[in-house]
């Protein structure tokens, strides 16, 4: 092959390997799942949903819980993440996610959800109290952060409270998870912990730009005969 033919040669073709290789760094089956039938996210059209499936009660998901928060921050505007707490059945897990949706219905400040949400990791994990009924998380809300157990206990049993919690197990029936913690984008693609807990964000960044990749594949035809359609 002429050296001028084989530069040329050699030019189309790196670049092409280079994106194989990007596109084959994480495999579907193996790093994470597809979802046969996509879930409706909770967020807006133009925005990316990431959804951090937890329970208070898993060691991992408390092992997580810095992880995310540390790589949140680097997210790019248009990526949200958004806390989803998974329960399967009626029990702990259950009443935990209630408590969840209550706290996230209570307080519309998210410095200080934050805050309360890390005291009740902290206080399930580390000190093994298992706030296993309305009562004593009522206890607890009051002594650690001056929340009223009464209004606690209205907001826990109100209707919209309970319509989160019908949405929420409609969820995570449909993410059709093995158990938690779980990183699902775009309310299509799961990420389980069998990666490794620091891997899960690095295959979240990315399927989030795949699904950048493939919004912006779908616009330009689309734009394209928005255009064709005007002239």
């Amino acid at each position: 092959m002429p050296k001028q033919l084989k530069f040329l040669w050699l030019a189309l073709v790196l670049p092409l390997m280079a994106q194989a290789a990007v596109e084959d760094k994480y495999k579907e089956g193996q790093d994470y799942q597809v979802l046969s039938n996509p879930v409706q996210t909770s967020v807006k059209k133009s925005q990316i949903e990431v959804a951090e499936v937890f329970w208070y009660g898993c060691p991992h998901c408390y092992t997580l819980e810095p992880i995310v928060a540390r790589w949140k921050p680097s997210l790019e505007k248009d990526t949200r993440v958004v806390r989803t707490p998974g329960f399967f059945g009626p029990n702990i897990w259950k009443v935990h996610a209630q408590l969840y949706y209550t706290l996230e219905t209570m307080i519309p400040e998210e410095k200080k959800l934050n805050e309360i949400h890390e005291s009740i990791f902290a206080e399930i994990q580390n000190r093994n109290n298992r706030l296993g009924d309305v009562r004593a998380m009522g206890d607890f809300l009051q002594n650690r952060h001056g929340i009223d157990p009464k209004q606690f206990a209205s907001f826990y049993n109100s209707f919209g409270v309970l319509n989160l919690m019908n949405q929420g197990g409609s969820k995570i029936k449909g993410y059709q998870l093995n158990g938690v913690p779980a990183l699902v984008v775009d309310g299509r693609y799961v990420i389980e912990p069998r990666v490794g807990l620091e891997n899960m964000p690095v295959i979240a960044d990315f399927l989030i730009k795949k699904v950048r990749d493939e919004r912006a594949a779908k616009a330009e035809p689309e734009a394209k005969q928005a255009s064709q359609a005007k002239s």
